[in-house]
């Protein structure tokens, strides 16, 4: 039997390893020639990932695939119509959903900006229809105190700036426990983390355990930098629904 910490580490080092980069980065310049090539000649082009394998996640990795797709040369009308009419024509459904007309299924997506001009739009929600019954996705599912600390971890370790700051109030403040005050403000937070990033290799955090007591949430975590693995302690307090201290234990 092999350690989890063991297995983690013999995927990290096969999949950065430079023959392993060179071959994916060799598997996707032919995958993107080809998605263009069958897109200008008419192909049906839909998308749609395998969420829920490992490293394919609900609702992000199809974000990462419409960006791969615009990266091939798709423009946004094509990637959007990949995303709609084109699955329902694939299943033979196209009389059914697929596209706003009357009298088909009203699933829709209302967004605040148009994703022809700009495909990141598309993350911009509104209200969601399903079925014709509108839901306001602020409201489906409240955000926990330890909802908010996870979603952050995960952030982390995709290294997702965006996403691991959205958690946190404009006015976080971060100390070293018990009251040294290391930084304040969300934007300290970007560039401190954002530098994190982009320069530190191997870069992810276990957690080993956790407890939530009211609107405070104690992560017991296993971080590696590099070739350097510490354990530390973080404590997040919650407000508004919002992070707004973290205090860290080493």
């Amino acid at each position: 039997h092999l350690p989890d910490t063991l297995l983690i580490n013999q995927y990290k080092t096969n999949s950065n390893s430079k023959a392993s980069i060179a071959r994916f980065n060799k598997a996707d310049s032919i995958s993107m020639v080809n998605l263009k090539l069958l897109s200008d000649a008419g192909v049906l082009i839909a998308t749609g990932t395998d969420a829920g394998n490992i490293g394919t996640l609900h609702a992000s990795s199809y974000l990462a695939e419409l960006q791969a797709m615009k990266k091939s040369g798709m423009n946004n009308w094509q990637i959007l119509q990949a995303s709609t009419i084109n699955g329902a024509k694939i299943l033979n459904k196209e009389s059914e959903f697929g596209s706003v007309v009357i009298g088909k299924k009203a699933n829709l997506i209302l967004l605040d900006a148009n994703p022809v001009e700009d495909l990141e739009n598309i993350t911009k929600i509104n209200r969601v229809i399903n079925k014709g019954v509108v839901f306001d996705p602020m409201e489906l599912v409240k955000d926990l105190p330890e909802a908010l600390a996870q979603r952050q971890l995960n952030a982390y370790n995709l290294r997702n700036i965006e996403a691991f700051l959205e958690p946190y109030a404009e006015d976080v403040e971060v100390y070293n426990y018990p009251d040294k005050l290391m930084s304040k403000g969300k934007e300290t937070m970007r560039k401190n983390y954002s530098k994190m990033f982009e320069n530190t290799p191997n870069l992810h955090c276990e957690l080993v355990g956790r407890i939530v007591q009211g609107n405070i949430v104690i992560d017991k975590e296993r971080v590696q930098f590099g070739e350097i693995t510490i354990e530390a302690t973080a404590i997040y307090h919650i407000e508004n629904k919002k992070i707004s201290k973290v205090y860290f234990i080493q």
